[in-house]
């Protein structure tokens, strides 16, 4: 006589894979016994701002860009870093006012030092007008930086440029084992 444990396990053998959908109840070839739930979700990037104005862009992407350079690896403009903020903006409408604001007063700042918006500006005066801002937490240009600075470090180390270009990120990888520090003040 079966017990009421073995009723379950047939019911849910027989019963549970019919109620799945087709394709998440096939086995992937490259790795047998793994349920297959489907192919991988990409959150898709806008390809034009949503939040902020042309010249607003213009500004985020050459303020970024100073934050992240592109040197042997992408910059934070080429890996797409200044669309991303303005997506995070988007999902944030508290961080609205702030960047109107902050990329308003630092188009002041480089008008009133330099006579150009920021973004006009050459590299070295970008870095120039920049330098004693990241020095500044608490004024109100300082605070905003930050926040641009933080925006772009997190937004670029999420894209491609980031994780697998600068980083080496290869995924998550099987070690047959794990040797350990190899650091001689770390050996037991």
């Amino acid at each position: 006589m079966s017990t009421r444990r073995d009723v379950f396990r047939i019911l849910a053998s027989t019963a549970l894979p019919a109620m799945l959908p087709a394709q998440e109840n096939q086995e992937r070839e490259d790795q047998p016994g793994h349920v297959h739930t489907g192919p991988a979700i990409k959150v898709p990037v806008p390809s034009q701002p949503t939040f902020f104005q042309p010249a607003e862009f213009e500004t985020i992407e050459a303020l970024s860009e100073r934050i992240i350079p592109r040197t042997d690896t992408p910059g934070a403009k080429d890996a797409g870093v200044p669309l991303l903020i303005d997506k995070a903006i988007v999902a944030k409408p508290a961080l609205e006012p702030l960047y109107r604001a902050g990329l308003a007063d630092l188009n002041a700042l480089a008008s009133i030092s330099y006579g150009s918006a920021f973004a006009a500006l050459s590299e070295q005066q970008q870095i120039a007008l920049l330098t004693p801002l990241s020095l500044e937490s608490e004024t109100p240009l300082g605070k905003f930086f930050s926040l641009v600075k933080d925006m772009t470090v997190e937004a670029y180390y999420k894209t491609e440029a980031g994780l697998k270009t600068e980083l080496g990120w290869h995924g998550n990888t099987y070690l047959m084992s794990f040797p350990g520090c190899d650091h001689p003040e770390h050996q037991a």
